[in-house]
């Protein structure tokens, strides 16, 4: 376990390891075309773990352990390494995203300047 995760959390990372698991990522990736599906990047996705472009299926609703939530195809999008580990973490990380609308505006509710 490395010491940024919690003893949970540590628990359901096993859960990446199952069959189960494989066979309904490859399934998020083929319905997604190989494609990310964040912010309309759209970046064509490769297989591996070395370069941004580099597929990652991320639970959009976090799972936090529940296994209805992790092995939900609905709950799942084909995301590059690049989107994931740089605008989805920071918008988990913050509670929010930061993105302005045209109108100048936080389109995010959650996003301070709309409270």
């Amino acid at each position: 376990m490395d010491k940024w995760r919690t003893p949970e959390a540590a628990e359901y990372r096993k859960l990446y390891q199952t069959k189960q698991w494989r066979i309904l990522r490859e399934q998020a990736l083929l319905r997604d075309l190989f494609m990310c599906q964040h912010k309309g990047c759209k970046a064509q996705l490769k297989r591996g773990r070395s370069g941004p472009r580099s597929a990652v299926v991320h639970h959009l609703k976090p799972h936090k352990g529940d296994l209805e939530l992790f092995f939900d195809l609905s709950n799942l999008a084909s995301v590059c390494w690049a989107c994931h580990s740089g605008d989805i973490q920071s918008i988990e990380s913050r509670g929010f995203d930061v993105t302005i609308g045209e109108d100048g505006w936080p389109i995010d509710p959650n996003h301070t300047g709309n409270l």
